[in-house]
């Protein structure tokens, strides 16, 4: 779901990227085989259908179909498997973010990542890995994306943030060394039941440097985006989200700003090609407002420039709603057709290989 990040208005330039802070210890292998970005033919195009009906028309509007389909899903809801079936009957592959957003027992209210790792979800964890096996084709889960903000309850700033003697190793964070505690036994759990059919996202918001200030600590540098991955052998797709908030009425509650795909992204792309050079990048949200500049050129501007200068984005996602602002492609004839020109070409793919097979 779009939610905020404060504008970097400054120019880009390549980070120095934070050394890690938590030990990471894989203890099993990967659970889906992929090939490396550089294999892949180009950049899959996805959308979340915020209103679907307009949607599916708007894209055959476009001449150009969708690879990636993405959803929401609550954490305590039953993975379904015919909106997975029917997506992929079409050529798609699901998206699904899967979002925890509460506890059972208010004794877990300080630290909502607890109740996971006390094993309260265990059977359900069961469930779901062994529906998803059956599923049998490829699927994205995302689980517990943006946790380098304070808007979600999976946040390392609600589960201890920079405290370092709450939570296991006392030389670590709490907020980032159980949010990676909690990934990695979700992931064992689906994982245990046979699901190797499942691509696992990691996925923090962006720009990574605005939210370690902004929801960080000064000390310690604890919320760095790092911080947060639960290592190579846990994450098949890194992923950041990020918007142009621009002059809308939602961003100037935090005061944002005309912002360029580049100021959003550059500096959050160097930072997940030093965490592994080689594992593709998605864009599981992004979208720009129409309010305080030219969306059509904004558009134009970020497709040139991701086949141009982000080689390992191999995916991207459009936010396709009127929420916060109006993200839709079509929030403006000038825009839709600026899209449609942009995506146009063989780099953007419109179908995930083997879904129909």
């Amino acid at each position: 779901m779009a939610l905020l990040f404060t504008a970097c208005t400054e120019d880009v330039a390549t980070p120095e990227v934070p050394t890690a802070t938590v030990v990471i210890q894989p203890t099993i292998q990967p659970t889906a085989t992929l090939l490396p970005y550089e294999a892949m033919p180009g950049a899959y195009m996805g959308t979340f259908y915020g209103d679907p009906v307009s949607s599916v028309a708007l894209y055959e509007e476009l001449g150009k179909g969708v690879a990636i389909s993405a959803s929401y899903l609550d954490f305590e809801s039953p993975f379904v498997e015919g909106m997975a079936s029917s997506l992929a009957r079409a050529g798609r592959i699901s998206f699904i973010t899967w979002e925890y957003w509460g506890t059972r027992d208010p004794a877990y209210e300080e630290r909502p990542l607890d109740l996971i790792l006390d094993g309260e979800y265990d059977d359900h964890l069961q469930q779901w890995g062994e529906r998803l096996r059956d599923f049998d084709k490829p699927i994205f889960l995302r689980w517990g994306h943006e946790m380098n903000g304070d808007w979600y309850p999976w946040a390392g700033a609600n589960n201890g943030g920079g405290v370092l003697d709450g939570f296991g190793d006392s030389t670590l964070p709490d907020g980032p060394e159980r949010f990676v505690t909690t990934y990695r036994y979700i992931h064992d759990a689906i994982s245990a039941a046979g699901a190797d059919n499942v691509l696992w996202v990691w996925c923090p918001n962006a720009p990574f440097d605005n939210m370690a200030q902004n929801y960080g600590s000064t000390t310690g540098g604890w919320n760095e985006a790092v911080n947060y991955y639960p290592g190579d052998e846990y994450v098949d797709w890194l992923c950041f989200d990020g918007y142009n908030w621009g002059t809308s009425s939602y961003g100037q509650t935090f005061n944002s700003s005309w912002t360029s795909f580049d100021q959003i992204f550059g500096r959050s792309y160097a930072e997940l090609q030093a965490i592994n050079p080689g594992k593709p990048i998605i864009i599981g949200e992004y979208a720009s407002t129409e309010d305080g500049g030219d969306k059509a050129a904004w558009i134009k501007d970020a497709y040139e420039t991701m086949q141009t200068d982000y080689p390992q984005i191999r995916g991207v996602i459009w936010f396709h709603i009127n929420k916060e602002t109006d993200w839709r492609i079509n929030s403006s004839p000038e825009s839709q057709t600026e899209f449609s020109e942009a995506v146009a070409g063989e780099y953007w793919l419109d179908e995930w290989p083997g879904m129909q097979e």
